[in-house]
Order: C-alpha cells, then structure tokens, then sequence
C-alpha cells in the first residue's frame, strides 16, 4: 500500500469512527429520551439520576415506576381496603361498571355514562384491530368520543373491585396500540388528535392509570411510552391559544387538560412552566366565557357543566396541593354550581336547552358542595355520597359529606339576566311547578331557534318540553331539532326565525327586544319582542307575554303586528303522544293532573305526529301541536295553561274601556277574566299604548294605568298588580 493509499485509508477510517461516533451519541441521546425530560433538581428522582449516570436505563425506568406507584394520586382516593364497602353500597354503581369494563374487554363500545357529550344507543364492536379513526353510523362524533377514552376509567375501576389483572392488561395493551397506531401528524388532527378530545383523555388517562399503576402489566417500558406520549399531549395542547379556544368551551376542555398534564408530570423540567400557563389560560377562559349570571355564554347547559367539570378539578387539585388559585376561578366556578341550582328542574335534571341532555344534575353539585362546603348545593345534591364523587374524595369524606346540612335556596324563581332565562318555580319539592321561559339568543353554535320557547314541568312530569339536539350531522334531522318548530315558540308564514345554514351557522339570527320580568310570591311575568320577522318584505312584530299566575296557572298573550297578510303560529311541543284535541283546545290524556291548553281567540289547531330528542343519538315519537290563523294586518293569541282535574275555574274574554267607555279593538287591548272559587283574576294586556292624556282604562268597572297590569278581586280585598307601566 503506498503512502497515497494509506492516507487516504486514514482519512476514511477517521470518518468513520466520527460517523459511529455521532451515530452512537445521537443513539444515546435518543435512548436517554424521556430522561433528558426530567428534572433532576428534584429529590425523588436521585435514584433515577444515578441509574442514568451508569448507563442502566432499564433500572432507570424500574425507578421511574416505583415513584409513579407511590406518589399520591391526583384523583382516586379509595383502594382496594374499600372494596367492600362499595359493593355494598353501590352495587347498581358496581354492575354497571363492571359491564363497561367487560364490553371494552371484547371491544365492545357503547357510549352510556351521564356525562358522555355525544351518547349511543347503538353498539359497536371491532373484531380484530381497534381503527381509532372508524366513523361507522356516519357522525364523526362517534369517533370523537371513542379517542375520549372515558372507557379506560371503568377498566382501572373493574381492577380494583375485582383485582383480576386482565382488566390492567387490556388498559396497557389499548392504550399501548393507541399510542402507536396514532402519531401525532396533521392528517390526524381532524380526527384522534383533534384538540378537545387531546384535552379531555389527558384527565381520563390519568384517572385510569392511577387505579392499575401496581398491576404487573404495568411495565417500565409502558411507563416510559404512557408518559412519553402525555407529554407529547401537553406539548400540543400548550402550541396554541387561539381566538376560538378562548372564547369556547374547547379552551377549557384543552387546557384543563394541560393542567391535569403538568400535575401528573411534576418530576418533569416542564411542569411548573405548564402549571402556570394551564393556569393563565383558564383564567383568560373563566374572564371572557362565564357569565356575570354565572352561565356559559353558549346557552347550553350541556357544556356550561363541561366546563363546570373543568373548573372543579381544577379547585379540587388546588386544593390538594395547596396551590393558590386566581380568586376568579374560584368564584366563577361557584356562580356556575349556582346557575345549576337556578335552572335545575324539580327532578333535579338539567333544561334541555341549546344543545343539551336530560341529565341529571345531582352529582356535580354533590362534588360542588363537598368542594366548597355549601350546604345550599347540598340541597340539590345526592343526600348521600355518590358513587363517582366517591372514587376522588375518598372513604373519609363519605361521613363529612352524609353529615353536611342541607338548607334549601333562599330564592325560588330567577331570571338569568346575562343569558336572558328565566326559570319560574313553586317550590323546591320534587312536586314543584317549573316554567322556563327563553328571552335571550346568544349561543351560536349550540344555540337554538328558540327564543321565546318556554317549558312546563309539574306534577313530577314534563308537559311542554324542548325537543333537544339528537344528532350534530348536518341533514335535516340537524335542522329540524334546531327549528323554532321544535320549541314551544312562534313562526310566521311557516318560515323559521333564525335561518339554518349548517350545523353550526346561520345565514340569519333572530334576536330579541324589550326584554322585562318581574317576578312576585303571586305571579311570574315576562315577555319580550323576537325581531326575526321585521326581515320580511311586509315585516312582522313578534311579542310573547307570559304570566304566570302560582300555583298552576298560566296565561299567554302573544301578539304579531304587519300591514300585511300572513299565517301566524303557535307551536307546542309534548313529550309523547298522549295529547288530544278536545272543546277547541288541546288536553293530555294521562290518567290524572292533565294540563289543557285552552285558546281564548278564534285559532285553527293541528296536532301531528313528531319527535324529540332527550339525549344525543335519541329521538322518540311524539305529538306536536300548531295554533294558527291567516289574518290581514295585525292580531293576537291568547292561550290559557291550566290543570282542570286540580283548579276548577272558568274565564271569559273581558271588554277594555276608555275612560270616555269607549270599547278598544282587540288590536289597541285585550283582557282576560279567571275565576277560581270566590277570587277573580284580570289580566289586562295594552297592545298599542294609549296618547298619555288618556292612560287611563276601565276593566270591569276598574279604573286602571299600566301597560300589563293584574287585578286580583275577593269579597274582602281588590288587589291590582301594575305589572308594567
């Protein structure tokens, strides 16, 4: 070999160990992956630290293991001591989560639990692998809520009711093919890694994880992928805060989920910096989203609770490791446990208003008083600990919570101003009357054609509901639970107030005008304009009155005023089929404590066959009525509520006088007498207000001034109500 070649050997066997070199850091560095995450600083990792140090990544991450078993928990609080104890007392609990956790086990899902935002009644099973981008009935909503992974959580429960140690092997193994089958990449983003679900499985992975972290299934190396791939998650959620995040309920959902992150991760170098922008970014969303009413904006009391769930784990966490939290978290959060107790319904279910469910409310008010030690949430709360609020406050707080008083709100009816509801009560006894009346349209997305749509519940039972959300696919099952016609509101000519466009958007909004209520022990009023039909070519003045006169009784005036000619209606929404016509009028047909609906004016009615949707995915048979009349120029509806079998009463049309005893037309005002035994109420309705010279009006024999006033008449007292001036 000559001096040419063995110089140029040299060189090349030099490159060589420099590319081996290089290669064999860059290996190194890889292999150290997670570790070069860690924050060494902190006391608990010096084990892990030396391990690193001498090149023994596999006792490294045995290490890493044994600290994530024994730290504290961030949620579950009970163990395998409890086991008894909960199947004792829960066993209703117990079966159910049993059956998730073995449908999951055969790969099995079907989304049931009470707080599931999209619902199924129709299962679905994979027969080899899981394709975590599957959309099998053609809503991708189905593949949102399969990449929530809420599932997991009933997994881990069925292991430590059960201590069988297939239920931790199928969390790892799922939760392993997840994490491979998913890499986080744009094509993805749509689907498995869209960033509300990436928010809400950070706190369901966590849950589940804590209740199988001492399972044998739970490797080192399952370890190192699990918390790889969460912080892969907070990484992503932290990368943006956009407009849309911070002013809807997806901000909350993504950052409490990097709260949860940065919590669980705290030996991570990360973790403070997370915690304090989680931190920052809920209070931006807190500031701008909640209400000074207490609601969130969006008029669905579906996701005002997501939100609420949100804000009280983040209070809950606080609490636990005593971080000191922006007062306005912790009062917002408050006001929104209150705003639950407001519109919450003598069942103690949410209002299915917006895009909403007929769920039951008890348990996060249970979690709200125990948090706040509130013993006037208690009382629309479980009286008794419940079963989910069980698993994070533990065995201990059972008997605190069991022993908590319970004082019933000093209000009963309340109007919303913020959000514009107003939810009219009777009592707080589950026999209550309940009306709900809609007067403000803020919501887009979520929000409804529904302004002045109103609800009735009494008895224990709805009679006039909203027909719900069933499905978020745009078609006309979207548009048609969207409709005004699926709420006990108004149209004009058929056509809807606010213009579908899609799912989410309209081309038109309805809005409202004049809003006013006042609210008395004797009656509940309120009314407002719907501005919706000033659009057309010969506009319309749209106004609902509604009075509600306590216990039982309501009375409707609504009003439409045009110059030209159009068909007007009413639209009454029930709850089933068991409704007919009967003496020009509409009645339920339950064997008891039916409510009728009983025009005062000349109306033509059609009662046709319908649906209505009580949870997402659901909608059932039902019977839908119309009120209507074609008329020239303008004209009104007066519609009295009432339950015959209850309240025996009779009521006639009552004849308004000028002071000169003048008769008004009908257009100028209109009156209604209703006598129930020896007390006689007139309602007395000012369409077009009088030149104030002359204000005063005679009603039978009543000189009265006002706009709405109420005259209450016995043999002893003559009571009048100026309910608006």
């Amino acid at each position: 070999m000559n001096l040419k070649m063995k110089l140029a050997y040299s060189k090349a066997s030099t490159f060589l160990l420099l590319v081996m070199f290089i290669c064999g850091s860059f290996a190194q560095n890889k292999d150290q992956g997670i570790f070069n995450k860690l924050n060494f600083n902190e006391d608990l990792l010096k084990s892990v630290e030396k391990s690193i140090k001498s090149n023994q990544k596999d006792q490294a991450l045995k290490d890493l293991l044994t600290i994530y078993r024994e730290k504290d928990n961030l949620y579950l609080q009970v163990n395998e001591n409890d086991v008894v104890f909960i199947k004792k007392e829960y066993p209703e609990n117990v079966r159910k989560t049993m059956k998730v956790a073995n449908d999951v086990l055969n790969q099995y899902f079907l989304f049931r639990d009470d707080w599931d935002m999209e619902k199924t009644n129709i299962p679905y099973q994979f027969k080899g692998e899981i394709d975590w981008t599957v959309i099998p009935n053609g809503d991708e909503e189905w593949c949102y809520m399969l990449n929530r992974h809420k599932f997991w959580i009933d997994l881990g429960r069925a292991y430590l009711l059960t201590r069988n140690e297939k239920y931790a092997k199928k969390f790892v193994k799922q939760v392993t093919h997840w994490i491979d089958s998913n890499p986080l990449k744009d094509d993805l983003k749509h689907f498995t890694w869209r960033r509300i679900e990436a928010g809400i499985r950070c706190e369901n992975w966590i849950k589940a994880f804590e209740y199988i972290k001492n399972s044998k299934h739970v490797t080192p190396e399952f370890l190192e992928k699990f918390l790889t791939s969460l912080y892969e998650h907070g990484e992503y959620i932290n990368s943006s805060f956009n407009n849309f995040s911070q002013t809807s309920n997806w901000g909350v959902l993504e950052f409490h989920g990097l709260f949860n992150v940065a919590h669980f991760l705290t030996e991570f170098k990360v973790a403070k910096q997370w915690q304090k922008e989680a931190l920052d970014k809920l209070t931006t969303c807190v500031k701008l989203q909640i209400l000074p009413d207490g609601t969130q904006w969006e008029q669905s009391p579906m996701y005002h609770n997501e939100v609420f769930h949100c804000y009280m784990n983040v209070n809950l966490l606080a609490q636990r490791k005593n971080i000191k939290l922006p007062e306005i978290i912790i009062q917002k959060t408050k006001d929104m446990a209150y705003a639950n107790v407001k519109w919450q319904k003598p069942n103690y279910h949410q209002p299915l208003l917006g895009d909403s469910d007929d769920t039951d409310l008890r348990g996060l008010l249970t979690l709200a008083s125990s948090l706040y030690n509130d013993s006037v949430l208690k009382s629309r709360a479980f009286e008794q600990l419940d079963y989910e609020t069980l698993f994070i406050t533990g065995i201990k707080n059972k008997d605190i919570y069991n022993n908590m008083t319970s004082e019933s709100p000093s209000f009963l009816s309340t109007y919303q101003q913020s959000s514009g509801d107003f939810y009219m009560r009777t009592s707080w006894e589950q026999d209550a009357t309940y009306t709900s009346f809609h007067l403000k349209k803020l919501g887009c997305g979520h929000g409804h054609d529904n302004l002045l749509h109103f609800t009735i519940f009494a008895n224990n039972r709805d009679y006039l509901i909203d027909g719900g959300r069933y499905s978020y696919v745009d078609d006309k099952w979207r548009e048609f639970f969207k409709s005004n016609i699926s709420h006990n509101t108004l149209g004009v000519d058929d056509m809807p107030n606010t213009v579908y466009k899609d799912s989410w958007t309209n081309t038109f909004e309805a809005r409202s005008n004049a809003i006013f209520t006042e609210s008395t022990k004797t009656y509940d009023y309120a009314e407002a304009e719907n501005t919706a039909y000033k659009r057309l070519e010969h506009p319309v003045s749209m106004k609902r009155r509604l009075l509600f006169l306590k216990p039982n009784i309501w009375l409707v005036f609504d009003s439409f005023s045009s110059n030209g000619s159009h068909k007007y209606s009413q639209y009454f929404n029930y709850p089933n089929k068991k409704v007919k016509i009967e003496n020009d009028g509409l009645v339920t047909t339950y064997d008891k404590k039916n409510l009728r609906i009983q025009p005062i004016n000349d109306v033509d009615i059609k009662l046709t066959d319908s649906w209505w949707s009580p949870e997402y995915n659901l909608k059932k048979e039902n019977k839908k009525a119309e009120l209507f009349k074609k008329v020239e120029g303008s004209t009104s509806f007066i519609s009295l509520l009432y339950f015959p079998e209850e309240t025996k009463l009779s009521f006639k049309k009552t004849l308004v006088y000028t002071r000169n005893n003048v008769v008004l037309k009908d257009e100028d005002a209109e009156a209604i007498t209703i006598t129930i035994d020896e007390k006689e109420y007139t309602l007395l309705v000012v369409h077009n207000s009088s030149v104030p010279a002359a204000h005063f009006l005679k009603v039978n024999n009543q000189f009265v001034s006002g706009e709405v006033v109420l005259i209450e008449k016995s043999k002893l007292e003559n009571d009048i109500h100026i309910i608006k001036d």
